[in-house]
């Protein structure tokens, strides 16, 4: 049988990887007052399934096939994760960039900000952890209902299910809201700087934040220290992404006209 902690560890993945991500998405089209969230939620879905799933990481599969860019990735990790890191950067910014600037354009503001960064962070989270918590989840299901039988496939299943400590599980849907908070983050000061017409330093402010926040957490993750290490130091991204996020959207509230009844 699975362990108890694992297969826990496992659910709360799936719930933080699928299920959080959908509650929020109707959360916010309740709560939209306008009737354009869900729009802008779409749009940051879309760029994040452009920028990476169409453009980077093909390019990426690319380049692995070829003996140099290998020889490079193994001699040299820190500059491998700084070029990772500059590419997500990016690549990723690019696609908030081309979003905000021309297909939200006058609608700009914190609420495009807030809607195209949480489709972003949605989509990656679904795609990349979501699915499979979820298949994992399954699994385990199977495993204790006996659906599998007492065959080879399932001590091979339990055996990949179970070599992972149940921490790995709990950070891994941990890692995933934090992300959505950083992705909600970055796009909300793009938007920002768009607005005020400063759409280059925008770029910049952004991809470099970007950069350095993707190139700390993966030296951190790769250091041997605790995944918990990892997360912490995600949470301190997460926590000034949020905090400016909220700055923007006080200055904005500020800065609009007021009427009087």
């Amino acid at each position: 049988m699975i362990p108890t902690a694992v297969f826990i560890g496992i659910l709360f993945s799936a719930i933080c990887s699928l299920a959080v991500p959908i509650g929020v998405w109707i959360y916010l089209i309740k709560k939209d007052k306008t009737k354009k969230i869900n729009r802008y939620i779409l749009l940051g879905l879309f760029g994040f399934f452009a920028a990476e799933i169409i453009v980077r990481e093909p390019i990426l599969m690319i380049l692995g096939g070829e003996a140099w860019f290998a020889d490079f990735a193994n001699s040299n990790g820190v500059l491998y994760n700084l070029f990772l890191s500059f590419t997500v950067a990016i690549a990723e910014t690019a696609a908030r960039f081309l979003i905000l600037k021309f297909a939200v354009k006058d609608e700009i503001g914190f609420t495009a900000g807030l809607g195209t960064g949480f489709g972003h962070g949605a989509c990656e989270t679904m795609a990349y952890t979501g699915i499979v918590s979820v298949v994992n989840l399954m699994v385990c299901i199977m495993i204790y209902t006996n659906s599998l039988g007492n065959t080879e496939a399932y001590a091979d299943i339990k055996n990949t299910l179970t070599s992972q400590s149940p921490s790995v599980y709990f950070a891994a849907g941990a890692e995933r809201v934090l992300a959505i908070i950083i992705h909600i983050g970055l796009s909300v000061i793009l938007a920002y700087f768009i607005k005020k017409g400063m759409a280059a330093a925008g770029f910049a402010v952004c991809m470099g934040a970007h950069c350095v926040y993707d190139f700390c957490v993966k030296l951190t993750a790769q250091s041997g220290a605790s995944v918990w290490v990892t997360i912490a130091a995600m949470t301190v991204f997460a926590a000034a992404f949020a905090a400016a996020a909220v700055f923007i959207r006080k200055k904005e509230n500020a800065e609009t006209p007021k009427i009087v009844k």
